[in-house]
């Protein structure tokens, strides 16, 4: 327990006052008996438990989760010639949406009108509905507890036991930099895109502008099950971490190649060039971002996006 206050009170130098109380209040939670948190904070009202080490911590001391990111994110999808099309619509598609921080988020702030939101793990599914109800946007985001992978059925999913954002779906069962292998698991549904849109009629699909994905190195399986959707042109966020990718079971070249099958280039958000490069320069990120805990942003166009 030593280590949780020396991470947390490390450079307080630099630390707002009121960021530096929070850290200390946080420990203090952190460390009593689990329970649900409430507050108010940039991306709505939201409510977290109080054991998880890395979001929960954030959103605490913070008062918001990736605001700067999702800034950026719709800068550059104006500058692509994204934002106000009447033909993109108005809709996010949210895979990985945990407890809502980003899908609320992005309706808070009037980035977009709706979402679709995809969370398998049962007690961040538990909290991304209360939350969506407690911010008044049941009618505005349509949550579903499916894992999006490359095939239907059940997917074993391993539960982080301080790290919300950290729960992953199971394809390697060797040890890992985590102690993943001692995860505790659980059975939960599994579907591909294109099978859910033929399934949900009444999800209209046609109004989607952009797709945001964070599942923890699974993105590589997601875009295999999203073919045809993803064939549309729509851009799409996610987190590359090179970590993830390999313990879902793909190499780099498989996931170049499965990203170059739909996508002809890349950002790198927030980087300081941020410049776009052709998808095969994916392959350099695999060094880029080699150590375990090392990840970055990144933005996918197609060739009917680019310009």
């Amino acid at each position: 327990m030593l280590n949780f206050f020396q991470d947390k009170l490390s450079g307080e130098a630099s630390v707002r006052p009121i960021e530096f109380w929070r850290k200390l209040c946080w420990g203090a939670i952190y460390l009593g008996p689990r329970r649900d948190i409430s507050l108010d904070t940039f991306n709505g009202r939201l409510t977290f438990d109080s054991k998880d080490w890395l979001i929960g911590k954030y959103l605490y001391i913070k008062r918001s989760h990736e605001a700067d990111l999702m800034a950026r994110c719709v800068q550059l999808l104006e500058k692509e010639g994204h934002r106000g099309k009447p033909s993109s619509g108005r809709c996010l598609l949210n895979v990985g949406a945990n407890i809502g921080m980003t899908a609320i988020g992005f309706v808070k702030q009037g980035y977009f009108d709706r979402v679709i939101a995809f969370e398998p793990t049962p007690n961040s599914f538990r909290l991304l509905v209360h939350n969506v109800n407690q911010n008044g946007l049941s009618g505005r985001i349509q949550s579903f507890a499916f894992a999006l992978s490359s095939q239907s059925g059940e997917l074993e999913l391993e539960i982080s036991g301080d790290n919300s954002g950290d729960n992953r779906i199971r394809k390697i069962r060797e040890p890992g930099f985590f102690a993943e292998e001692k995860r505790r698991t659980v059975r939960v549904p599994a579907i591909t895109l294109d099978g859910f849109f033929a399934e949900h009629a009444e999800v209209a699909e046609d109004s989607i502008g952009l797709v945001w994905v964070d599942i923890q190195g699974h993105e590589g399986h997601f875009f295999r099950g999203a073919k045809q959707f993803l064939r549309r042109g729509i851009p799409v966020i996610i987190e590359f971490w090179p970590y993830g990718i390999r313990r879902s079971g793909l190499s780099p070249q498989e996931f170049r190649e499965i990203l170059a099958e739909l996508f002809s280039h890349f950002y790198v958000l927030g980087s300081k060039s941020e410049c776009k490069s052709p998808i095969g320069d994916v392959s350099q990120l695999f060094q880029t971002y080699a150590r375990p805990r090392e990840m970055c942003t990144i933005v996918l166009l197609s060739g009917q996006s680019a310009k």
